[in-house]
């Protein structure tokens, strides 16, 4: 069995679309912020909704 044979080559498919190393924590970081943001906001609205009804 050659080295030919493996399908997983990573010389496959990443020549193009490739992010730069610089970019690959900022995305991250990005996304992890994005998350926490969207998180909140829902949190809060399920909060205030349930505020809302138990007072009237």
């Amino acid at each position: 069995m050659s080295t030919h044979d493996f399908i997983d080559d990573p010389q496959i498919g990443h020549s193009k679309l490739k992010l730069p190393v610089i970019l690959v924590p900022v995305v991250m970081f990005a996304v992890l912020l994005l998350g926490i943001i969207a998180s909140k906001v829902y949190v809060d609205a399920v909060l205030y909704s349930d505020q809302e009804v138990l007072s009237e």
